[in-house]
């Protein structure tokens, strides 16, 4: 193994491939056209693995070798962002060998991860900034400095807008990614922790934890295009991880102190009903109807329904003594919906220069 430097360090994992794909109604196949193949899934000790979302399959994984806090894909799909947040690291992984291209060591503590969907920047929340990396090359571009606790980020589908959840001061602070610099403000309260955007961008949706015991989780609204909040939901202790359906009309929020999932409807800002899995992560791809759910060793499937539609199993790993690693899946991400017709820029324009570096 190469000696870690600043920027990057290659390492080298053999490829695996695996059938092991045991599961619920696991032989089920799907009519929809815009079904995503792969489902990328990271577990807590950042183990990964590439799941076959048809038959459950896992057809590459890869380790690594830090506790996992975020996850981003490439457009593509031909490359995976593992962010190893204690340890300030963002690992670059093939997804069809398993072997880790890259390292990226920021030297501060890290969280979560968005990528742009035009793939051109993939962001990373720090400790009172937002790293800004050139996927491409692989390097830090820009730092944009937030106040608070920066955690939960999502870009807009028109690549020209970033949005972040600032934990310690209750508020979304809203990022021109042409110049890397935090434009304003939008006061939701709590402890904003995780953000998702509706599919047409007009919709962008907040988890909040619990302050104490007697104040609930919450669920807000926020309109992308007055930048005001339009609604807000109690919904129980720890809200969490949120994914939008492609229609826009649901929203599932997982809350993992309740061992629960939260399925809203956008429509009247409700809850419609509560499924019964512990889980820290929800995702649904784009384009797809269904629902993905890490629950611990697997991956649960569920229709639009929230009828099972199957539970894969994960690969165990194993420590460097060859000593059995559970598998706890943590993150499960998809790659990000291609940009809207509206709005863009043109592929020719130049963006702005921060002062740390081009955005």
């Amino acid at each position: 193994m190469a000696k870690p430097r600043l920027v990057a360090a290659v390492l080298a994992l053999s490829a695996a491939i695996a059938a092991m794909g045991v599961g619920q109604r696991h032989d089920f196949t799907t009519t929809s056209a815009a079904a995503a193949p792969r489902a990328y899934v990271v577990g807590k000790s950042g183990l990964v693995q590439v799941v076959d979302t048809r038959t459950g399959t896992v057809l590459a994984h890869a380790d690594t070798a830090g506790r996992a806090t975020g996850l981003a894909v490439s457009p593509d799909g031909r490359r995976v962002y593992v962010v190893n947040g204690w340890t300030g690291a963002v690992t670059e992984v093939d997804p069809d060998t398993g072997a880790v291209v890259d390292r990226l060591f920021t030297q501060v503590q890290l969280s979560q991860a968005a990528m742009r969907p035009d793939g051109r920047r993939l962001y990373v929340s720090a400790s009172g900034s937002i790293a800004v990396i050139d996927p491409e090359h692989f390097r830090v571009v820009a730092a944009v400095k937030v106040p608070g606790q920066p955690q939960g980020l999502a870009v807009h589908p028109n690549n020209q807008v970033l949005y972040v959840a600032n934990a310690q001061d209750g508020t979304v602070g809203i990022i021109d990614t042409a110049t890397a610099f935090q434009t304003s403000t939008v006061q939701v309260g709590g402890l904003p922790q995780h953000l998702a955007i509706s599919p047409d961008g007009k919709r962008l949706y907040v988890s909040g934890m619990s302050l104490g015991e007697k104040t609930p989780g919450t669920l807000s609204v926020i309109d992308t295009t007055t930048n005001q909040v339009v609604g807000t939901l109690a919904v129980g202790r720890g809200a969490g991880s949120i994914a939008v359906t492609p229609d826009g009309s649901t929203v599932y929020l997982t809350l993992p102190k309740e061992s629960s999932v939260a399925v809203v409807d956008t429509a009247t800002m409700t809850v419609r009903e509560r499924l019964p899995f512990n889980t820290p992560s929800v995702a649904i791809a784009p384009g797809d109807p269904r629902v993905f759910l890490a629950t611990g060793t697997t991956t649960t499937v569920l229709d639009s329904s929230n009828t099972v539609l199957a539970t894969y199993r994960m690969r165990s790993g194993e420590l460097e003594d060859a000593r059995p690693r559970q598998f706890d899946a943590a993150v499960i991400a998809f790659p990000p919906g291609q940009p809207t017709a509206t709005g863009l820029r043109s592929s020719s324009s130049k963006s702005s220069q921060s002062s740390t570096g081009s955005s």
